[in-house]
């Protein structure tokens, strides 16, 4: 549980460190709404991992049981998916024909996230509480990740808004499979691959923050 612990410290930090960072910056009238959003995401880990925390320190229970502290990830992978969808989306693709491939490619991380929830845990001994949860946050994987991935290769439109966002959209992407992976470690008892997953996060959260502060900046240069 010792390396649990630590995993979930260092992610903690990272998040935490990120949502404060966020928060100063973009909480303030007239801010990109958008900005906001991942500002929640970050945060949503940060109160998550703290529970986690808080869970192993008192109660010493962590992997293969349901537990508050998933909402966090649950809330993260919300935000992060609400970020991009419709609006944002929408500046991108307006549905023609000529962006059906960037329509199509961004399916393979839906391929993947798909057979990694058939091989771990549907068929997998895991409680029927942690199949559930496992599955709904493989779903939120599957559809953030598809906007972070698609507009990660998508051409770049007036304004330059969707080239300015490509650092942020490789970091969120990144940071979804390692959600993805972490749920694999966790449920296998994994503790060091739990561990440097831990550490890849919260050095990948607060760079989210700083690589969408720099993006939005970019929009009216």
């Amino acid at each position: 549980m010792k390396i649990y612990l630590i995993a979930n410290i260092i992610t903690c930090i990272g998040a935490l460190a990120g949502f404060i960072y966020g928060a100063v910056r973009f909480f303030r009238p007239r801010t990109a709404v958008y900005a906001q959003m991942i500002t929640f995401a970050v945060g949503c880990m940060a109160f998550g991992r703290l529970y986690q925390m808080i869970r192993i320190l008192t109660v010493g229970d962590f992997a293969n049981r349901f537990h508050l502290g998933v909402l966090g990830v649950i809330g993260s992978l919300m935000f992060f998916f609400s970020a991009n969808f419709g609006l944002m989306d929408g500046i991108a693709d307006d549905g023609s024909k000529e962006f059906r491939k960037y329509r199509i490619i961004p399916l393979s991380v839906s391929v993947l996230t798909g057979v990694c929830y058939v091989l771990f845990f549907l068929f997998a001994g895991q409680p029927i509480l942690v199949k559930i949860a496992s599955l709904f946050i493989s779903l939120l994987i599957v559809l953030a990740s598809y906007y972070n991935l698609k507009h990660l290769i998508f051409p770049d439109v007036e304004y330059g808004v969707i080239r300015s966002l490509k650092a942020y959209n490789l970091l969120a992407l990144i940071f979804e499979l390692l959600c993805l992976m972490e749920m694999i470690t966790v449920s296998r008892e994994q503790a060091v691959g739990t561990l440097i997953i831990g550490i890849l996060m919260g050095l990948i959260l607060p760079a989210v923050i700083i690589s969408v502060e720099r993006g939005i900046r970019k929009w009216s240069i």
